[in-house]
């Protein structure tokens, strides 16, 4: 009967190890992600202009002009949310994919928010590119909607 508790008491003693080794690898898979996700040079860069005084159906159309006139391609677009997908027509740099921007356009309380999301996908953005693509997004859409 002795042998019987011991066994019991070391089969207790190697689960808890292994719950503990267990915990200790998921711990230190999280802290990899972790700073691997703060080492990733992708940032999006976003910005968000409001309108009162125009339609959805304004903005949405100055929006299509305005990706075109900053020399990006509309690759999608689904009105019925106000998405749109776009990709830079020059890549700046082959080694990388090209630009991407995201447009959202919501009407909410009497306005239309749009807001413009850029990515340099697998580059770091030491010069503002990023910043540079949304306030030429921004300028070609105010004055589409004159």
């Amino acid at each position: 009967m002795n042998s019987l508790r011991k066994s019991e008491i070391h089969k207790l003693r190697m689960q808890r190890w292994s719950c503990l080794a267990g915990l200790g690898f998921t711990l230190l898979a999280l802290i990899g992600c972790t700073s691997l996700q703060q080492n990733d040079p992708t940032d999006i860069f976003q910005k968000t202009q409001s309108y009162k005084n125009h339609s959805f159906d304004e903005v949405w159309a100055a929006a299509l002009r305005s990706t075109d006139e900053i020399d990006f391609i509309i690759r999608k677009q689904a009105k019925d949310i106000g998405f749109i997908y776009a990709l830079a027509k020059e890549n700046p740099d082959p080694s990388y994919l090209p630009p991407h921007m995201n447009v959202i356009i919501k009407e909410e309380n009497g306005r239309i928010d749009v807001h413009c999301h850029i990515e340099l996908p697998g580059q770091r953005d030491d010069t503002g590119k990023r910043r540079k693509f949304a306030s030429r997004f921004f300028r070609a859409l105010k004055k589409n909607l004159k």
